[in-house]
């Protein structure tokens, strides 16, 4: 059927016979493969790309040629998005839409391609090729050329990587004794806010190694001006560009008004607010309007207002006091610095153990008080690049510069090995980082045994339950510290089967009473759902943090309400919500310990040298021995200051007897009261054994004799029994 191209040497004539020819052959029941073998039999390679253009086309027509009036979006956008990975050029998908979809769905569709090039993860492959390609743009042409690539990629995550090189180069620039001048020159050559962002901070570090002060203004077209050197007041500063910006917030809000108007919603303009990520515009709607009219109302606001504010993605809509909060994203987006915002001068507050929280919509730094009964342990989830780690980082560095190892511990877990590393040898550590399951488990095994401790100590003292009424007690003569335990990325560790019912039982064990011992659990995790975090390990988090996530499912999970979808709307690289009575937008504060090394590094120095004038309570435990107990071993050591406590003592026992069916169960008072209140709380025999025991179903014979120990035990109860088992 094909023979005929052979020898016609008319271009469009043979492919206008190419395109009816496949459509034959597709009618004849021949597959994609099958007819592009024959294609390349029979005609030369151009006529081969050809014929696999038009069986794409095929294909996405057909995928579209359904006997339906209105398309379903999540359809439509799914099929868009395998057309697009496939290859299939934006004009020819947009032609066959405007063939088959509605005006409406049009519209839809020339967004959602605009979101897929914006937001699609490239694979690994893409990535390494754009890194290379960037590497020989700046070993063959000046940096501007670099820029100039960078702005004509549209994808954020390949953008991410231009970023980095073009800091890469900038510190070597930097090195290279180049003037303030030159990198103020290069933030006016490039059009990207970020890059301009980069190249004025770069001049700022310059001016601070010559000891000339900078003093940088942006114009009306964004160029950067060089002024004469002097000293800046960072309040009046901050005045002077929020007035600046009043009468185009102020316009842009009179505009929002209005287009609410045009979708049937009353409202009246109130005020805004800019924040280093977003624009914040206040209005209060109409007497008898209900907030779930605006509350999906965002990509409406997308197609409509996309152009005259400069919105790519949808904006967060929020209930506030007084009305509904517009945060429109930042084309300019500013990031809040660590090193901005600490100068660790003066005596810490013992009494008030505190982890940085971030910048709200004011401008103003907002702290997570570990002391309050509204915070206690904190989940934190969203999806990569969203802003977890270097939340978890800023958090230990203020840590351990602020407060000596006598009053704040820590006790970190990082199964990627790339986040908390770099803290390891630090005095506060009660531990290793621990980087793997095993020695996750191991590590909260052992705060669940000094949780016991602390409370025993409580008991010698009467009217003293928690913490802070011991430290008011005893304090400054005597300290019990408290230990942060900080988890990145649980996933890896709950999804673990040799360790993960040791994990949970101990996760359990803290949340449930350790926050009143000063032991708080800060977990993070990419995958929140209930497969990964069980429900009542999740419920037990009195604080939330949550980073951006991929799914509207995932933010309700991780912000405890099955309607809260505003994570989905987060902007990413640190733009969080903060939940405990209420909850509130911020912008984590960056460490930048990639850009200013040596910063860091002069943290961790004084962290780890600075003076403790402080007495710190210690119960007795060594994280070593403790470890050497639960496997059997004996330590050398062992000076007697560590008493085991029954859940030692069982585990132990589940140690040593593993694989062995000959020993005998006796069960202690201890125990047996155990037993018996779980089973009157309706407990069932499985769950009795893995709360008292912390045995499972996996641990085989062990946990069958344990169980079958249990059932006898609650059968004479049950029979008027009381001889010991």
């Amino acid at each position: 059927m094909l023979e005929m191209y052979i020898n016609n040497n008319n271009t469009e004539f043979q492919k206008q016979q190419l395109w009816t020819a496949i459509i034959q052959t597709k009618q004849d029941g021949l597959d994609n493969e099958e007819i592009i073998q024959n294609v390349r039999e029979a005609l030369p390679d151009a006529m081969v790309s050809y014929a696999e253009t038009v069986l794409k086309q095929i294909d996405f027509r057909t995928k579209l040629s359904r006997p339906v009036v209105e398309f379903n979006l999540e359809f439509l956008f799914q099929v868009i998005y395998e057309s697009v990975i496939a290859g299939t050029n934006d004009d020819e998908i947009l032609s066959i839409c405007a063939e088959h979809c509605t005006l409406n769905q049009y519209e839809f569709v020339r967004y959602a391609l605009e979101y897929i090039h914006l937001n699609r993860m490239p694979s690994q492959w893409e990535l390494n090729n754009v890194y290379q390609k960037m590497i020989e743009i700046v070993s063959i042409s000046p940096i501007e050329s670099l820029f100039e690539y960078i702005e004509s990629i549209k994808n954020i995550y390949l953008k991410q990587i231009g970023y980095k090189v073009v800091q890469e180069n900038l510190y070597n620039l930097f090195l290279s004794n180049k003037g303030t001048g030159y990198f103020t020159d290069l933030a006016n050559k490039s059009r990207d806010n970020f890059i301009k962002n980069y190249c004025c901070r770069t001049a700022v570090l310059v001016a601070r190694a010559t000891g000339k002060p900078l003093d940088l203004k942006v114009t009306g077209n964004g160029s950067i001006l060089l002024k004469e050197p002097k000293y800046l007041n960072s309040e009046i500063a901050n005045n002077e560009i929020i007035n600046s910006n009043l009468l185009t917030m102020g316009q842009a809000g009179k505009l929002l008004v209005n287009t609410l108007e045009d979708f049937n919603i009353n409202a009246k303009y109130v005020d805004a607010k800019n924040g280093p990520t977003f624009n914040r515009i206040r209005v209060k709607l109409g007497r008898g309007v209900s907030y779930k009219k605006v509350e999906d109302i965002g990509n409406d606001l997308v197609q409509q207002l996309g152009e005259e504010l400069g919105l790519k993605v949808a904006p967060m809509v929020s209930v506030v006091p007084g009305g509904v909060v517009f945060d429109i994203p930042r084309l300019d987006r500013q990031f809040a610095y660590f090193r901005d915002y600490f100068t660790f001068d003066g005596e810490p507050d013992i009494y008030s153990v505190s982890i940085p929280g971030g910048v709200d919509v004011d401008g103003t730094y907002v702290e997570i008080p570990l002391y309050s009964d509204n915070v206690t342990h904190i989940l934190g989830g969203g999806r990569t690049r969203g802003g977890k780690s270097q939340f978890e980082k800023a958090a230990i560095l203020y840590l351990v510069r602020r407060y000596p190892p006598s009053v704040v511990r820590l006790a970190l877990s990082d199964v990627k090995r790339v986040t908390f590393g770099k803290f390891d040898g630090l005095p506060h550590l009660v531990a290793p980082v621990a980087r793997d399951a095993e020695s996750t488990a191991n590590l909260l095994d052992y705060l669940v045994e000094e949780m016991e401790l602390r409370y025993q100590e409580f008991e010698r003292h009467s009217s003293i339950e928690t913490i802070a009424q011991y430290n008011s007690r005893f304090a400054p003569d005597c300290i019990m510290p408290r230990v942060i335990c900080l988890i990145d990325e649980c996933f890896d560790l709950l999804s673990d089967d040799n360790y993960c019912d040791r994990i949970e039982t101990a996760l359990m064990k803290l949340l449930a009473k350790a926050g009143g011992a000063g032991i708080h659990v800060l977990l993070y995790t990419q995958r929140p759902d209930k497969n990964v975090i069980d429900p009542l390990i999740r419920s037990n988090f009195p604080a939330k943090t949550a980073f951006v996530t991929t799914r509207p499912e995932d933010s309700c999970i991780i912000l405890g309400d099955d309607k809260d979808k505003r994570a989905v709307y987060l902007l990413g690289y640190g733009d969080f919500l903060y939940k405990t009575t209420e909850v509130l937008r911020l912008q984590a504060l960056y460490v930048a310990d990639d850009e200013d090394p040596e910063y860091f590094q002069q943290l961790l120095l004084e962290a780890k040298n600075q003076n403790d004038p402080y007495t710190a309570w210690k119960s007795g435990l060594d994280f070593d021995e403790f470890v050497a107990s639960l496997y059997g071993e004996s330590s050398s050591n062992d000076n007697g200051k560590s008493k085991a406590t029954t859940a030692t003592k069982t585990k132990q026992s589940k140690t040593d007897f593993e694989g062995s069916f000959s020993f005998k169960v006796q069960l202690d008072e201890e125990a047996r009261n155990s037993i018996m209140n779980l089973h009157q709380k309706g407990y069932k025999l499985d769950e009795i054994v893995k709360a008292v025991f912390n045995l499972s179903r996996q641990d085989g014979r062990s946990y069958k004799k344990f169980r079958n120990v249990v059932e006898e035990f609650l059968n004479n109860f049950k029979d008027g029994g009381e001889d010991d088992i």
